[in-house]
């Protein structure tokens, strides 16, 4: 599948595959920020950075720079688990040159009005702004077409499918085969872990990688976290690790 199918097949799964005249507008308003002609407004629950994150690597490619600039985090590399930030807005764009910048809008850097400026004056940077629920109220949504995700409780019929989806990416990014999600895990993740996108995103994930490593500590080193915190993880929702072969 071509980039730009794979994206139309991701929007889809964030709105709805029914939506088609939503799914038409959203990806006009990627084109509009991928072209560097105005920037790109997320809404909706849950961690809205992972959905940046994932638009990023199908507009751009991972070679491509993707920098959050979060005040309350401090200045980190990119890791498995999260990435790069730079609490300074001039920081972050330097460092996010040629790919996609990230913000926050209940944390925007202290420079904004400089980030703000330079974006508007460089065609060097994707500009993604994560806005949360309140995206009626919020000022930043003077720009055409925010991407507002619908709330995943009226979407009951999509879920199976957005789950199988995710796993599939987290299947195809961990290295494993298809059989390792099994329909128990499908069930458990619909019963207990569709508050949001990123928690599917997350939990689907981590089950690919518990279910397809020797151990404890090979799952936790393949996700880009401590072995403690995936089994407290575990222990919180009840779960055991069924081992299967490692592919």
């Amino acid at each position: 599948m071509s980039r730009d199918g794979e994206l139309r097949q991701f929007v889809a799964r964030l709105l709805g595959w029914a939506r088609e005249r939503d799914v038409e507008q959203a990806l006009a308003s990627i084109d509009l920020a991928r072209a560097h002609c105005a920037h790109l407004v997320l809404c909706g629950a849950g961690d809205l950075v992972s959905i940046a994150y994932a638009l990023h690597r199908r507009t751009l490619g991972n070679d491509k720079p993707f920098i959050l600039c979060d005040r309350r985090r401090g200045d980190t590399p990119a890791s498995v688990r999260a990435p790069g930030n730079h609490r300074s807005g001039t920081a972050a764009i330097a460092a996010a040159s040629g790919g996609t910048l990230c913000v926050r809008s209940s944390r925007p850097p202290r420079d904004f009005g400089v980030v703000a400026d330079a974006i508007r004056g460089a065609g060097e940077v994707q500009y993604v702004v994560c806005a949360g629920d309140d995206y009626d109220l919020h000022p930043l949504l003077v720009v055409p077409a925010p991407i507002r995700l619908p709330p995943l409780r009226g979407r009951a019929g999509d879920l199976p499918r957005i789950v199988d989806e995710y796993a599939s990416d987290a299947i195809a990014e961990l290295g494993a085969r298809e059989p390792c999600f099994t329909n128990a895990d499908r069930a458990w993740v619909l019963a207990h872990a569709t508050k949001s996108l990123s928690e599917i995103e997350k939990t689907t994930r981590r089950l690919v990688a518990l279910r397809t490593s020797a151990n404890m500590s090979n799952a936790a080193a393949r996700l880009g976290m401590a072995p403690v915190s995936l089994s407290r993880w575990m222990g919180r929702r009840n779960l055991r690790r069924t081992q299967r072969p490692a592919r």
